[in-house]
């Protein structure tokens, strides 16, 4: 092994009786040029440390950018750009699989007599039980005030349809108790297969108009209050 620079300065080298007095200041710590070495690697450190906890936060300010803040999902602009991720290795790799929207009925009544607190708080559930209902893999956002999104991936679209009308009788049959106030979910549900090649955009309409069709069909068959007081 090659000697260090130091060992071979202070006795290890045919140069160390040529410069017995550099020898003896390496050795005691007294050498300029050591203090001068110590303290430029001090300030490499302290850049590199620096540079760590620029990127740390750079990247922290970036996740808050596309999170949504009461749910912890992903926001609307998060989803989007996940959605053209996941469409362009669709049709690099010839996958398919299915967009689902969700919006809820009555979600004013609750925040409007209820209050936003509350509102807020069936959110949070309406989030918890999506997200305990659909695959790992899957993608999920908040997309609006009362609306989510969710991305089966790299499934058929038979197979992406059942697992979304598995999610909306999931949500249907979740309610919300804030003391004697019994609060039930109603979500309509919007469905859109893609394959290799389909529009980000355009999914997106698809899957929109399809969940206000839900709706319509929906608000004809049932009237359920938005909320209820317990006896």
């Amino acid at each position: 092994m090659a000697p260090s620079p130091i060992a071979a300065i202070t006795g290890a080298s045919p140069y160390a009786d040529a410069a017995p007095s550099l020898a003896e200041e390496l050795k005691s710590g007294k050498s300029h040029m050591l203090r001068t070495l110590i303290r430029a690697f001090n300030r490499i450190a302290e850049a590199e440390q620096t540079i760590t906890q620029k990127n740390a936060e750079i990247l922290r300010l970036e996740s808050l950018a596309l999170t949504d803040s009461l749910t912890g999902l992903m926001n609307r602009r998060g989803f989007v750009d996940q959605l053209r991720r996941i469409t362009a290795a669709a049709e690099r790799y010839d996958e398919a699989g299915v967009l689902g929207y969700i919006d809820l009925d009555n979600f004013k009544p609750v925040n409007d007599d209820l209050g936003h607190e509350c509102g807020d708080e069936l959110l949070r559930l309406v989030a918890q039980t999506i997200i305990q209902n659909v695959r790992q893999r899957d993608m999920v956002a908040r997309i609006g005030g009362d609306e989510f999104a969710i991305l089966f991936v790299q499934t058929t679209a038979a197979q992406g349809t059942r697992l979304a009308r598995k999610l909306q009788s999931a949500l249907n049959e979740t309610h919300l108790s804030q003391g004697r106030i019994r609060i039930p979910i109603s979500a309509n549900l919007g469905i859109a297969p893609y394959v290799s090649g389909t529009d980000p955009k355009a999914l997106m309409r698809r899957a929109d108009s399809a969940m206000y069709l839900d709706k319509g069909r929906r608000q004809k068959i049932s009237r359920e209050p938005a909320y209820s007081k317990l006896n």
